[in-house]
């Protein structure tokens, strides 16, 4: 039976303890994603889901686990509900659901991660066992019913595997296939030494969202323009429209997450020419950040800038986060520009992805 994980109230959520139920589910999440990496930094952390549980004005996250263990009271979903945060009851899962649903854009999506548990992960090079293949196919229908339940209709899932390998990889790629799941966009995760790198001439560095006023408007623009950009193939996907609101509760929520960007901008003539973008969390492994974004202005492109930006953010990283000693990306496979810069960096390919969506009915 699938069971609802649910977090603490706001009040309790500062001072909670991750449970039992949610550990789980991390581990086997990390576990999936560091044997397809090879890179034990791909991993996330309990705190952290705990934290995108509570849901904000963007998104809200939900988290369903598969047991045998039979428990009491249904929630709102019709299924029994357990805390994400102790004390919880100590129960064996097969699987977990973890479905994002967007707020502002796409409100007709749900994103959808369904993880086996560690003990049913077949051995590299070989086959699911007929009981994980079973568990997998039980998690992808109940992730279609719950999608219908709350009330989206295009699914949208992922799968993860090394680099010289193919979505047959990922151990949940039959269930999907079989549900009619089609592939619309890939990408390849890499990561970029951080380096002793001189600082740029009109290069500007905004820590956590600390942008001069004067700015603002372009960073803004540039923003929106790099959501609008980027290359994401046949998904169903609709740009962010960033707005000075918008950047407050982005704000508010890196300082309740105790996490931290650096925005690095290329100014030319008074205004912002091309920005780049790091972030880091607290309880992520401390030598580690990820590169969130990278966008120039339509009319300066193929002049560098980017190349400018990302060289400048190596100095900012020495600077800021001294510890930090890689930066990781995910760059779609149809971006040669950000592939070819990503390479000119000295990148190294870890992994590769496969987004794959389905269009849900009622019945």
């Amino acid at each position: 039976m699938f069971v609802q994980i649910v977090a603490p109230s706001p009040a309790a959520a500062a001072t909670a303890e991750p449970a039992d139920c949610l550990r789980s589910f991390v581990f086997d999440a990390n576990l999936a994603a560091q044997e397809a990496s090879g890179d034990p930094a791909a991993s996330s952390s309990p705190r952290r889901v705990l934290q995108r549980l509570q849901g904000s004005t963007e998104s809200r996250t939900l988290l369903f686990g598969l047991t045998d263990s039979a428990l009491g009271k249904a929630g709102e979903l019709g299924l029994p509900v357990i805390s994400a945060a102790e004390p919880s009851p100590e129960i064996d899962f097969d699987g977990f659901i973890h479905i994002s649903l967007p707020l502002l854009e796409e409100t007709d999506n749900a994103d959808v991660e369904c993880v086996l548990a560690a003990d049913l992960l077949p051995l590299p090079g070989e086959e699911l066992a007929p009981e994980a293949l079973a568990v997998t196919r039980a998690l992808a229908r109940e992730a279609l019913r719950l999608a219908r339940e709350l009330g989206r209709r295009t699914v949208q899932v992922g799968m993860l595997y090394p680099p010289d390998a193919d979505f047959h990889y990922d151990p949940m790629s039959q269930a999907y296939t079989e549900l009619g799941f089609t592939r619309k966009h890939s990408e390849h995760q890499m990561y970029v030494d951080i380096t002793d790198t001189p600082p740029v001439l009109g290069a500007h560095v905004w820590p956590d969202y600390d942008i001069p006023e004067e700015f603002l408007d372009d960073v803004l623009r540039l923003l929106t323009l790099a959501s609008t950009d980027a290359v994401f193939g046949d998904l169903s996907v609709e740009p962010i429209v960033w707005t000075r609101q918008r950047l407050q509760e982005a704000h508010a929520r890196l300082r309740s997450r105790h996490a931290h960007t650096l925005l690095v901008a290329i100014i030319e003539d008074g205004r912002v020419v091309s920005l780049t973008e790091l972030s880091r969390h607290s309880d992520a492994d401390p030598e580690v950040c990820e590169w969130t974004l990278t966008v120039t202005d339509r009319a300066h492109r193929r002049r560098g800038l980017a190349t400018r930006a990302k060289q400048h953010a190596q100095h900012a990283v020495g600077h800021h986060w001294p510890d930090v000693r890689r930066a990781y990306c995910s760059v779609a496979d149809a971006d040669p520009a950000m592939n070819a810069l990503y390479a000119s960096l000295g990148a190294h390919a870890i992994s590769a992805s496969s987004a794959y969506e389905l269009t849900v009915y009622d019945g």
